[in-house]
């Protein structure tokens, strides 16, 4: 595989979910490949959270900012025409013998942000009408040197280079 560094100043933000059984391997060979992306100097710095939990409510962020990060992706998708979904879902939860109901975010197993200095990028997965954008896909694009791939989606200004969940470490 040969790869070619890219000019701009890109990094990645891979969100790996910790409480799901069976998803190890598969979120390792990812993290290997995002690690061998910044090693060959396609990316010029990755971060690694792996806090992302399954649900989220807004009492339960309060530590980690994953749903400030929810709402970034979100806001990005708008303004690029895509959708969070089927990857990320907001519903309502409500439990067993209490007369409460939370809004949550159900998080994916594997989530990966690009972006170029203070820009979001782009967010995998991601959709549209016609069809899924996955993490695999970016990564893809990067191994292949395929700078006109990225084309397709707009940045948004986020003016941040740090991962807004406290456990981002260095990859």
């Amino acid at each position: 595989m040969t790869l070619q560094p890219l000019e701009q100043h890109r990094r990645a933000e891979l969100y790996l979910r910790g409480d799901t059984y069976g998803t190890y391997d598969p979120q390792q060979d990812v993290l290997a490949r995002v690690r061998d992306l910044e090693a060959n100097d396609v990316l010029d710095k990755s971060a690694v959270a792996d806090e992302w939990q399954r649900i989220r409510t807004t009492s339960e962020d309060c530590r980690d900012g994953a749903l400030t990060t929810y709402e970034e992706f979100s806001e990005w998708t708008d303004q690029n025409g895509y959708s969070l979904e089927p990857a990320f879902e907001q519903r309502s939860r409500s439990y067993v013998g209490l007369n409460q109901v939370d809004e949550v975010v159900v998080f994916p197993v594997v989530s990966l942000a690009i972006y170029d200095g203070p820009d979001l990028q782009a967010v995998f997965p991601c959709s549209d009408e016609e069809r899924i954008y996955r993490v695999q896909d970016c990564l893809d694009a990067f191994e292949r040197g395929d700078r006109g791939w990225f084309a397709q989606f707009d940045s948004i200004t986020v003016d941040r280079t740090e991962p807004l969940l406290e456990a981002g470490l260095e990859a």
